[in-house]
Formats: C-alpha cells, sequence, structure tokens
C-alpha cells in the first residue's frame, strides 16, 4: 500500500492519507496495473539472490495474501476486509502471497514473509499501542482482540505456504505475543530463521543495527543486537538490510534516485563480505513490476560480482592454524582473499593476517582482521604479484575449521 501512499516509512497509511488525498482507507488504492512475479524473479536472478521476503503486511495493515480471518463477534464477526483480496483493482482477487512462492521456488529461490506484528494503521495501532482518537474507518479493537487478529493472519500467512528460508518480525513483538509467536513457528516455521527471532525463534537472525548498508567491521555471530558481542553465548548471526533507492526510501518512490554501482559495491563488500546476509530491497512499481532502472542496477551488481569472484586464483580449505595458496604458473597478481570458517563449530577466528610472498622473497602484509565467520572479504590496499599468499590465524578460541580460503586478482575497474 505504501506504493501508492506516495510516502516511504511504517506505517505509510497515516492520518493526512487515509480518508483524504490517496485515501489509503479504501482497498482500492492498491492498483497496480500489471503486477508480475515472474518479472521480480527475473532480477532477484540477475542479482545472484538466493531468496527473496514479501511484504505480506506492512503497517498499513494492508494483506497481499488471501485471508479467511475474522472481525472480533462484538463488532459483527465479519471478514477482514482490508487487503488484496478486497481491491477492485482488474484481474483481482488475486492471492499475491501464493503466486510469490509458487513462482520463486519453480525458481530455485527461497522464499519468506514479512509480517509486522506491532503495527497495522487499519486497527489504529502503531507500535503496539492504539492511536486516539481513531480515525474513521479504523477498527476499534482491544489489545487482546488486535492479537487475535494478528494470530489469525500467521496462523494463515505460515501454515498455508509451505517452509520458509526466513520470517521477518519487523519491529519484533510485543511481550504478550511471545508466547504464542514462540509455539506458532515451532509449529508452523521450525526451520525458518527468525529475523528479530531472539525469544520465539529456534533459528533467530538479528538486525545488525543500521539501515544505511554500511555496518561496522568487526561482525560476530554471536550477540544479541548490532554488530555482536565474540564473548556471548547467543547464537544470533546478523543481517544487514538496505536499500537501493536513496534517502533510505523502501517504497517506491518515482523522484528518488538509486545507488550508483560503486556504492553497491561497497555495500556488498560491507555486508556479504563482513559476515552478514545482505537483504537488499526491491521497491516495486506502480505497475505492479521492477522499474527498468531498478532492474538495470541488480543487474550490474549480480554481474560485477560474477566477474570479481567468479574464479579464484588459488584456494583451500580445512582446519590448522596456517594455510597457503601457491600460485599457478609460479606467480600471479592478487589484491583480495575470501575467507570462510565452518560455523558448524562455531564462530573461532579472532585474529588474521593475510600476506604474500613476493618475487624478492619477502613477505608484504595484504591486510588484518578479527571477525570471520561464513564469510570475510579482505582486501589490501594496493595489488602484489606474489607466489604465496598466506593467512595464519593468530587468535582463536579452537582450531579453526574453513570452508574456503581463495585469493582473487584485482577487479576491473567499476566505469
Amino acid at each position: 500500500m505504501a506504493t501508492f501512499a506516495l510516502v516511504d516509512g511504517d506505517p505509510a497509511c497515516r492520518a493526512s492519507n487515509w480518508n483524504v488525498a490517496e485515501n489509503t482507507s479504501n482497498p482500492n488504492t492498491f492498483a497496480p496495473t500489471n503486477l508480475n512475479v515472474s518479472n521480480w524473479v527475473e532480477s532477484y536472478k540477475a542479482l545472484g539472490a538466493g531468496y527473496a521476503v514479501l511484504t505480506a503486511k506492512h503497517g498499513c495493515g494492508f494483506l497481499l495474501f488471501d485471508t479467511k480471518s475474522k472481525l472480533p463477534a462484538r463488532l459483527g464477526g465479519g471478514d477482514y476486509n482490508y487487503g488484496v483480496k478486497r481491491s477492485g483493482v482488474p484481474s483481482y482477487p488475486r492471492d499475491v502471497a501464493d503466486e510469490f512462492v509458487t513462482t520463486l521456488r519453480a525458481a530455485g529461490l527461497g522464499t519468506g514473509f514479512y509480517y509486522s506484528t506491532t503495527n497495522n494503521f487499519f486497527t489504529g495501532y502503531v507500535q503496539g499501542k492504539q492511536l486516539s482518537p481513531l480515525l474513521p474507518g479504523q477498527l476499534n479493537v482491544t489489545s487482546d482482540e488486535f492479537n487475535d487478529i494478528v494470530f489469525q493472519q500467521l496462523g494463515e500467512l505460515w501454515g498455508n505456504y509451505g517452509a520458509f528460508t526466513e520470517v521477518w518480525l519487523d519491529h519484533g513483538y510485543t511481550p504478550a505475543q511471545q508466547s504464542r509467536l514462540q509455539m506458532l513457528l515451532l509449529d508452523k516455521q521450525p526451520t525458518a530463521m527468525g529475523f528479530n527471532g531472539l525469544g520465539v525463534s529456534t533459528n533467530p537472525c538479528r538486525w545488525v543495527g543500521t539501515e544505511g548498508g554500511d555496518p561496522t567491521y568487526p561482525i560476530w555471530s554471536t550477540g544479541t543486537d548490532g554488530t555482536g558481542d565474540p564473548t556471548s553465548p547467543v547464537w544470533n548471526p546478523a543481517v544487514a538490510d538496505t536499500t537501493l533507492q536513496l534517502h533510505d526510501s523502501w517504497f517506491f518512490l518515482k523522484d528518488d534516485g538509486i545507488r550508483t554501482l560503486t556504492s553497491l559495491v561497497d555495500v556488498y563488500h560491507a555486508t556479504v563480505g563482513a559476515n552478514t546476509v545482505l537483504e537488499l530491497d526491491f521497491a516495486i512499481d506502480t505497475t505492479g513490476n521492477v522499474h527498468p532502472s531498478h532492474a538495470a542496477a541488480y543487474k550490474a551488481l549480480g554481474d560485477w560480482v560474477r566477474t570479481c569472484y567468479g574464479t579464484p586464483v588459488a584456494g583451500t580449505a580445512g582446519s590448522g592454524g596456517v594455510f597457503n595458496l601457491t600460485m599457478p604458473g609460479g606467480s600471479a597478481a592478487v589484491d583480495r582473499v575470501i575467507i570462510g570458517e565452518d560455523q558448524t563449530y562455531g564462530q573461532r577466528i579472532r585474529e588474521f593476517t593475510v600476506d604474500a610472498l613476493g618475487p624478492d622473497g619477502k613477505w608484504t602484509v595484504l591486510s588484518t582482521g578479527s571477525s570471520v565467520g561464513h564469510k570475510r572479504i579482505a582486501i589490501a590496499k594496493a595489488a602484489v604479484t606474489a607466489s604465496v599468499v598466506r593467512l595464519t590465524v593468530t587468535g582463536a578460541t579452537a582450531q579453526p575449521i574453513l570452508t574456503g580460503f581463495a585469493a582473487y586478482a584485482p577487479c576491473a575497474p567499476i566505469e
């Protein structure tokens, strides 16, 4: 709905557009002219994404899925009627969530849903508290009744669309919701990652602490917030979410610019290259598709990553404290390495050094660091010609076990 409210933010439905201006209280405000999930998938694949998460219900309370949820009996017990199934858009009603999971799975991609458990402007709830006074058209429901609606809809969303890669609990959850969320997740989505799921999910992951795409290294797989804590016993890997559009705009705004390829590459290194999962926003436009300029940007990033990191100069894996890579042909130009730990055994590395043996027989330090985790991309200030590239773990909680250590040639300049 925020796509058509012409404003960003959560919730995008607000007093200034609820019954006036864009009139977001009317489901017909949601009016894509040619919504096509296959178009989205083209850009997911071009980017190189492994899975995608659909905002099945954002802060407005508008549903992108079919629901049988009911209002409280004291309000007549009728259908919850604020969603895509009630929209008067031609070719509707349709269940966008079902189209999403069906199309993505056919393409070999994982799926997930975002559902805000604390924000629903249709019921007047923002950050778990109801507005006062309510606006015309908002439901006057108690906190318990609000939670009953939440759990009816989550039961459908998590129970009717198969197994997910991730469920998104934006803003987390309220204390009154915790035990029911825990039971429902365990019952319906026991293997899914739970974003902001600490306390309710058996597979929690946390927000890295910024939406700017530039979290501060080092980032640890343990801890309860932000960039983590290497001494914490809580396994809770980080997720870094950010936007393609400028100005932290999560929904399509036609006059907002988008990041350059240089900026996107910086984001990639600061997130994927620093032990987080990058979740890059797709602001679907008012036609219901990825805007052509956005599609070109996603493809450009995917092409750059595949070209730069598609084939290493040399690589190895295994356990130990020192790993040597002998360059094919006797020597090669390198300026970066990728290191990955097998985190089945935890995140063990605390300090490391990467150096290179040059033609003069001397070792030159390329990079140093602390956190490795799932993936660390370490880039030297300048390329060197090396016969051997060496990783030395100088601090660890136990013997490091690597999924990989690989050296790469300098990447082509970004034009």
